[in-house]
């Protein structure tokens, strides 16, 4: 995947950030709709799915949790789809399971917020309003793209290991 990537050092905003762009790229994962994505991730997490995405991955095994609104969600609530990068030897193959849904995500520029410890600072990280850490950086949300990720390396184990929050910007012209 070819990247642009840079480090952003105009604020300190308490997080590691850098900006890339990507791609459009593709996922499949285990979805619900939900008042927080919470409740998928840890229902992933404890009943083996997280594993078996692992399992169906590609040479990529990141796991992406993507926060998005479609028409499907009612007031107060969006959909939380865990998944991974589609992997076309998969694709190929009649489905092993019917239950995995299928999330585009559009060409990007994104901030990468890094947490060092997903337990111990997420819930501080929201707290914090990513949204407004993204103007104090001077960008704005790219509404067009219209989600955030989540995402934990493959080398993600414990719920105290580091993960990234990617968040879909453009520069902002506010001054």
């Amino acid at each position: 995947m070819s990247v642009n990537q840079q480090h952003n050092k105009r604020a300190n905003v308490g997080y590691k950030t850098r900006y890339q762009e990507l791609p459009a790229f593709d996922l499949i994962g285990f979805t619900k709709i939900v008042a927080s994505g919470g409740e998928l991730y840890d229902e992933v997490r404890k009943d083996g799915r997280w594993e078996r995405l692992k399992t169906i991955a590609g040479d990529d095994k990141t796991i992406f949790g993507v926060a998005s609104l479609d028409k499907e969600c009612p007031k107060g609530k969006y959909r939380y789809t865990v998944g991974i990068k589609a992997n076309a030897e998969f694709l190929e193959k009649p489905r092993l399971d019917d239950d995995l849904f299928p999330i585009h995500i559009k060409q990007a520029g994104w901030l990468i917020f890094t947490l060092e410890s997903f337990i111990e600072q997420y819930g501080q990280f929201w707290n914090d309003n990513p949204y407004g850490l993204i103007e104090m950086l001077g960008w704005s949300f790219d509404s067009s793209v219209g989600l955030h990720i989540d995402a934990f390396a493959e080398s993600y184990a414990s719920d105290h290991d580091g993960m990234e929050f990617m968040m879909p910007v453009t520069r902002s012209t506010k001054e």
